[in-house]
């Protein structure tokens, strides 16, 4: 896999970057990486950029290691009140890369209302929703009946949920 990302070739020598996929076994350690950069000062997002270096837990993936503000609260909330739909496979990082943006608490809003697994291997599984629903792969999001596919900005979702608040988020996705 070639890095173009001038960001990531030049941090490259200091190895913080690992670029071991999930389907390799040599290189394992024992935590994933989450690899955010401050952009300006502590007030600006962080990117955030995700490469397994270890296979996820089974039916679960990986611990989410960032944590969430006020804005990524409040989001979550929004998106379960408006009933949006995140289709998600535990085994995909870039579903994984998704719960990174949302942070760790603003992710369990989400997990216990509005995901949907869709592998059968995974922890509350339902493979026939993500059917029903024609999801083309995931992650994708449903809100107000437009599919979302890839990994979404917490800004794109804000805009496609109509969400008015706190958009002082704390992290958003590498391009």
């Amino acid at each position: 896999m070639a890095i173009k990302h001038p960001v990531l070739l030049a941090l490259l020598p200091l190895s913080i970057l690992c670029v071991s996929t999930a389907s390799v076994s040599a290189l394992h350690s024992p935590r994933p990486t989450a690899l955010a950069l401050t952009k300006d000062n502590q007030k600006s997002p962080s990117i955030i950029f995700f490469l397994p270096k270890e296979r996820p837990q089974t039916g679960v993936g990986w611990s989410i290691t960032t944590t969430s503000g006020e804005a990524e609260l409040a989001l979550a909330k929004h998106l379960v009140n408006i009933k949006a739909k995140e289709y998600v496979a535990w085994w995909c990082p870039h579903c994984h890369e998704q719960k990174l943006l949302f942070g760790k608490e603003a992710y369990q809003i989400i997990n216990s209302s509005i995901k949907v697994e869709c592998d059968k291997r995974g922890l509350n599984a339902h493979p026939d929703w993500c059917d029903a629903a024609k999801i083309p792969g995931v992650p994708t999001w449903v809100i107000n009946g437009h599919q979302y596919s890839g990994v979404q900005n917490l800004k794109e979702l804000a805009k496609a949920s109509g969400y008015k608040g706190d958009m002082n988020f704390r992290y958003i996705q590498s391009e």
